[in-house]
């Protein structure tokens, strides 16, 4: 995985705020497991990805982009990103 020095920069710099959540106990045994992983980090980049999504719901709906112009859209996004993590 490759990690974009800028956002971690960003992260850095920013204020953090404690934010509790809620997860099925199976789920907290699997993450204990793996006691190496910063789970907070994960959450953290869970988070931005959805909102990220979000927007851009946002605005498909603001250009009137039907629902399959968006999967198409998705699609060709997530083909240039696999490239681009490729290179």
């Amino acid at each position: 995985m490759r990690i974009n020095a800028h956002s971690m920069m960003k992260q850095k710099e920013e204020k953090t705020e404690p934010m509790n959540i809620s997860i099925p106990a199976s789920l907290k045994r699997e993450t204990r497991k793996h006691p190496e992983v910063n789970w907070s980090a994960v959450a953290r980049r869970a988070f931005e990805r959805h909102l990220r999504a979000q927007k851009i719901l946002a605005q498909f709906e603001e250009e009137g982009v039907t629902e399959d112009e968006a999967i198409e859209r998705a699609l060709r996004i997530q083909h240039q990103e696999k490239i681009v993590k490729a290179s």
